[in-house]
């Protein structure tokens, strides 16, 4: 096994036992309505349940993370997974075969929101990928396969590659997040239901990144597009570091699954992000102007734990190994100063300002999802396990 410099080894202990002995506990008992089956939205800062309407993108989160986390070992969550997919795909549908499952649902059941949203819809294919790897063929492989149909017709872009925000649409912006995480749940789907339709998204996806989303010339990828895939209000556009570094990441595995070299393209992801992107205890901050250098330095839990798995693919894919393993010690430094040792343990400050002072005052459960995957990349990765990276 790899030997870590102490300080990695250290700190990457902690965020493990965090892990396993705080926050997959609390977000499994407290974080789980077991009346219905379904994981709670969020928590005040003492650890108390709020009742709001709870999204279909959370809910399919935690079923990847407990099922990430009961392959790992580091917890057993075989059981909850299965409740929470089936009770997820019952409470979330809506009957409509244009729509087939809803954006969010009120604590008591009822369907909230009922519009086809793609991000939530990426996060659902990723779900049932991870909960297949875990459950086997208890996990339908029709269901993905509906799911892929519905994107590939329903939710495609007019411009050809991509999908649309949602159905019906709320404005006439494109944005690059939703094709960002339908690439990284395709990859996963490709592989656990020998899927090639979801191989084909992967390729339409990166085939977007390449040609329209990001701009070479900027070296930067923004967050709004007009119809056309042309930034949006391009003066005032800004680019998130976090965004950056998990397409860093994401392009390394679609290479490994292809073996489509995306060298030039992670080259020009990393430059900007690691040049302007660090802020503050070496938490990464929200938002850079495309043009110039003006940055908002509020920070977010999930862009430093996107730069860790970034960091992490640097040294898996031979990039300068003694930079990465310093900057993966840096980032669960940051990780566990600004963002990991409160409110409560296993829960998070999610977004701190420039002072490092909480701008929330409850706690998303969105976040259990960035900040397990990046460990177990971290884990996979520098603590040298024999394990191979994803593959499609």
């Amino acid at each position: 096994m790899l030997q870590l410099p102490d300080h990695l080894q250290a700190e990457l202990q902690w965020a493990k036992a965090w892990i396993s002995r705080a926050a997959l506990p609390f977000w499994s008992t407290t974080g789980f309505d077991r009346g219905r089956d379904l994981f709670v939205e969020r928590v005040d800062f003492a650890g108390r349940v709020l009742d709001v309407p709870r999204r279909l993108m959370v809910q399919c989160r935690q079923i990847a993370v407990f099922s990430l986390a009961t392959k790992r070992g580091w917890f057993d969550g075989g059981e909850l997974v299965e409740r929470a997919l089936r009770s997820t795909l019952a409470s979330f549908a809506t009957g409509r075969p244009d729509t087939p499952w809803a954006f969010s649902v009120d604590p008591d059941g009822a369907i909230r929101d009922g519009r086809a949203d793609s991000y939530g819809y990426a996060f659902l294919l990723f779900a049932l990928a991870w909960a297949r790897k875990l459950l086997g063929a208890r996990v339908d492989a029709a269901t993905a396969a509906r799911l892929i149909a519905v994107m590939r017709t329903e939710l495609a872009h007019p411009g050809g590659l991509g999908v649309i925000d949602g159905r019906p649409r709320l404005d006439a912006f494109s944005r690059q997040n939703p094709q960002m995480h339908l690439l990284e749940a395709s990859l996963e789907a490709a592989g656990a239901f020998d899927s090639v339709e979801a191989r084909q998204l992967c390729d339409d996806i990166v085939a977007l990144f390449e040609t329209r989303l990001f701009s070479r010339r900027h070296l930067a990828l923004a967050e709004l597009y007009d119809n056309d895939w042309q930034i949006a209000g391009l003066p005032d556009a800004r680019f998130e570091p976090g965004h950056h570094f998990e397409w860093i990441w994401l392009l390394d595995r679609y290479r490994l699954a292809t073996g489509h070299t995306t060298d030039a393209l992670i080259a020009a992801l990393a430059q900007r992000a690691f040049a302007e992107g660090i802020g503050g205890s070496g938490a990464i901050v929200e938002s850079i102007a495309i043009e110039g250098t003006a940055r908002v330095e509020s920070r977010r839990c999930w862009a430093s734990c996107e730069a860790l798995k970034a960091v992490a693919s640097d040294f898996e894919m031979g990039r300068d190994r003694t930079l990465a393993t310093s900057r993966a010690t840096a980032l669960l430094r940051a990780l566990r100063g600004c963002f990991l040792s409160g409110p409560f343990d296993g829960g998070w400050i999610d977004r701190i300002d420039g002072a490092g002072k909480p701008m929330l005052e409850d706690v998303p459960a969105s976040t259990l999802y960035h900040v397990v995957f990046a460990i177990a990349e971290a884990e996979r990765v520098f603590g040298g396990e024999d394990r191979k990276p994803h593959t499609r």
